[in-house]
């Protein structure tokens, strides 16, 4: 095995600049006429316009097939008026009944059979925004960030769309304001980049497109066809004020069981509150814009995804779904995530602005936060933390691209608070050598300052778990952290090489980097097989390496794992992949800082699988399996993991989806089992129509910790448990009406509710009643209103 990891080592280590030469496919240029009329959409293309418009026919399929003819055709038709884009998909089908289409809310139907345009509108391959929709005119949006290699569904714009189903297939039109979109002003000839697309899922999934995309180039953006005219573009007053008011009703309670005070059942606290506030977003020029955000409600956000909590060794990561934080936040992206919203948690007050001129793009954004929340990070577990009093919290953002192939950045972030300040600024660059290898690097600085009794708030009686993060009780401190890659992508080859170096004081609160102390060297080379007459398409099979030292080069975890991937029939993805790692369990003693001799190591052997596919058009099915050696970092020792997480999206009619997953994890220790957590996520939603539905999410976590195995069982010292059970359990209940007309201008009606208890076994027959240790509940009913004055 040790011959075998060295041999390993030396092939992925040794991995140079892989060139591979390939031929350009020409790009096409297409002219889009200006066209003024009245223009309704409503799947007619009855208007004048539609036979002046530019035509376009689909009629590769790049993925997962090269380059190879449609199977079905499609036609586009294009046309700009002065104030709007404007495009019409005509789409046919030699079995109607067979399309893939369900009413949804809007950015859930990317599954579906769907149709739409990337856009590029500097031209110089760098973002593109996402436009599709199904055939119910249910519309799907985003932003392609080439720079960082970000493809988010996350950022929403206001635009119009019309779909319906037909005897020959399905027609959608769309028009796309101006306003929406960032591009270079002025009344001179405006060359975009553009690519025309449709998913046709059947048996394969395939995207059919008027592009011939070389795999050799990973840059699909680069490869776009061009799309000119735009003299008439003018995005108008492109000012949209939407005032919104949210009324609550919300009440919560606690009750206690201790040791001393058989019960104590606390009241309900009932609270009412009427909030308004205020949305400003203008468009100062077409490629500057301006937010303002007052008194801003992010009550109504959709409820997280369920995850695991139980035995894990760093803070959770949660997806951004603000539409403040959301609009135009690629201008924020760098190679290293410094930029992490949700860590602002309830501002009253967000600016921001953003732009580009020229071969320059900056962001600026600020908001005052009520709390203060983020991350401790350290080099073998990370905890998220609250301290007193608000904050500020602000990020800076500038980039300069020197050309088509080399750019350099700047960024800034910075959070100020009561006695507490984190300051990170930092430079990168990305070059891309050809169109296959890409280098990146950036380095970063950080200044910080946490309040003197932080750690004092996570301490129990001698045991300071911040003990080992801070490496300091109290005063300023500062470091460096640094970032170097290596991406090599082509028909037949993924290599990668990445190094992260990040000094023991480093901190980047404002974003999400819950490791610091560290010093990573990550490699994987990967091999791609492709099939056009077989049951599959393509499969993959690969090698990846990565070492983990602190800064006084202790080794933290050293791993080797193999992989395999596959595409067939169904849709479907088979993966599978075997794991050999060295890693160490936390600190014996949590006041020192050292690895070595303060730790033990362990060897892990693991298999992971996951499996997906569609055996309906109206059912997909998954499972994850995790099955291995695990560290039980409470008990510092090895025991044996069980991880398996099915799930299903089932679109029992029409209207109605149901989202089901399940996750359940075991750990076993000495024989015995120490703890079994269950997560249920259950989604279920009714569609009435494409700008109503009514949602019920229910996220239910259970846990069970054996306490004559497991240290848990400190924290029930004072209690005897016949059963040495302890059960902790979580149920998060969201039901909520929402009507849109658009992303802005919507009505929420909604009730949620929190509940926790944890629950023992007591073995005295006088205190058989009393299960209950802990018990919260918190219920809220919510109405809002907003509305966006364009």
């Amino acid at each position: 095995m040790i011959l075998l990891r060295e041999n390993v080592k030396s092939i992925l280590l040794g991995v140079g600049l892989f060139l591979v030469s390939f031929f350009t496919f020409s790009k096409q240029q297409f002219s889009i006429p200006h066209i003024k009329g009245e223009l309704s959409l409503d799947g007619e293309l009855t208007e004048p316009a539609w036979q002046r418009a530019t035509r376009v026919d689909l009629d590769v399929v790049n993925h997962p097939f090269n380059n190879t003819p449609s199977p079905v055709k499609t036609e586009v038709y294009i046309f700009e008026d002065g104030e709007k884009l404007n495009f019409a998909f005509k789409a046919y089908d030699p079995e109607p009944e067979n399309i893939q289409a369900f009413l949804r809310d809007r950015d859930k139907a990317w599954g579906d059979d769907i149709v739409g345009i990337k856009l590029d509108t500097f031209n110089d391959h760098r973002l593109a925004y996402k436009f599709f929709v199904n055939p119910f005119g249910v519309q799907n949006d985003g932003i392609q960030n080439e720079m960082t290699g970000d493809n988010t569904n996350l950022w929403d714009g206001i635009w119009y769309s019309y779909g319906k189903i037909t005897d020959f297939g399905y027609v959608v039109e769309f028009s796309i304001p101006y306003r929406e979109l960032n591009f270079k002003q002025g009344s001179d000839l405006k060359t975009w980049g553009i690519e025309m697309i449709r998913m046709y899922p059947r048996n394969q999934r395939l995207r059919i497109s008027h592009l011939k995309i070389n795999r050799d180039n990973p840059c699909w953006i680069c490869q776009m066809d061009e799309l000119q005219g735009f003299e008439e573009a003018k995005t108008g007053q492109n000012l949209t004020i939407t005032p919104s008011v949210v009324a609550l009703h919300n009440k919560n309670k606690a009750s206690y069981a201790e040791p001393d005070d058989i019960h104590q059942n606390h009241d309900w606290l009932k609270d009412n509150d009427i909030e308004p506030g205020l949305n400003l977003r203008w468009g100062i020029t077409p490629d500057t814009l301006f937010n303002v955000t007052l008194n801003p409600d992010f009550s109504t956000v959709e409820a997280d995804a369920g995850q695991l909590t139980v035995n894990q060794n760093e803070a959770l990561y949660f997806d951004e779904k603000r539409p403040f934080f959301l609009d135009n936040s690629e201008y924020f992206s760098s190679q290293s995530d410094l930029v992490y919203t949700r860590n602002i948690v309830d501002p009253d007050v967000g600016i921001k602005l953003t732009g580009r001129e020229g071969d320059h793009s900056f962001g600026l954004f600020s908001a005052k936060d009520q709390e203060t929340n983020f991350i401790v990070p350290g080099n073998v577990f990370s905890l998220p933390v609250k301290v007193a009093g608000g904050s500020w919290s602000s990020a800076f953002r500038y980039r300069y691209d020197f050309n088509r192939d080399l750019s350099f950045g700047l960024i800034s972030t910075i959070r100020n608070g009561d006695k507490y300040h984190n300051v990170v600024t930092g430079v990168d660059g990305k070059y891309k050598v050809t169109d296959s290898n890409i280098v990146t690097a950036q380095i970063m600085h950080s200044d910080t300052e946490y309040p003197d009794d932080l750690f004092m708030q996570y301490c129990m009686g001698d045991y300071c778990a911040l003990n080992s993060l801070l490496g300091r009780n109290q005063g300023a401190f500062s470091d460096n952290g640094l970032k170097l890659g290596f991406e090599h992508s082509s028909t037949d080859w993924n290599i990668k090489a990445h190094y992260q170096d990040l000094g023991n004081g480093f901190r980047a609160d404002m974003g999400y980097m819950p490791l610091t102390d560290i010093k990573r060297l990550s490699s994987s080379i990967e091999r791609i097989v492709y099939s056009d007459n077989s049951w599959w398409t393509d499969l993959f099979f690969g090698m990846h390496y990565e070492s983990t030292e602190n800064q006084d080069n202790e080794l933290i975890n050293e791993s080797y794992i193999a992989n395999l991937g596959i595409y067939g029939p169904l849709q479907s993805f088979a993966y599978l992949s075997i794991t050999n790692e060295n890693r160490v369990g936390l600190r014996l003693d949590q006041r020192l800082t050292a690895i070595a001799g303060n730790t033990s190591l362990f060897d892990l052997n693991k298999i992971n699988v996951d499996f997906v596919f569609q055996p309906l058009p109206s059912l997909a099915v998954g499972v994850f399996g995790e099955f291995g050696d695990s560290i039980d970092y409470y008990n510092d020792r090895l025991g044996d993991g069980i991880i398996l997480a099915p799930s299903t999206t089932w679109n029992l009619n029409q209207n109605t989806e149901l989202n089901l997953a399940f996750t359940y994890a075991k750990l076993d220790a000495d024989g015995k089992n120490v703890y079994i957590e269950r997560v249920s996520d259950v989604r279920i939603s009714y569609q009435f129509d494409i700008n109503s539905s009514i949602k019920l999410n229910l996220v239910y976590s259970n846990s069970d910790i054996n306490l004559s195995n497991d240290s848990w069982a400190y924290y029930f010292a004072d209690y005897d448990f016949s059963e040495n059970i302890a059960n902790e359990k979580n149920l998060a209940a969201q039901l909520i009406y929402s009507y849109r007309i658009n992303p802005q201008t919507l009505l929420f009606l909604g009730y949620s509710n929190d509940g926790y208890e944890a629950i023992g076994q007591p073995n005295t027959p006088d205190q058989i009643f009393l299960k209950q240790l802990v018990k919260t509940e918190d219920q809220t009913a919510f109405l809002k209103l907003s509305y966006a004055w364009m």
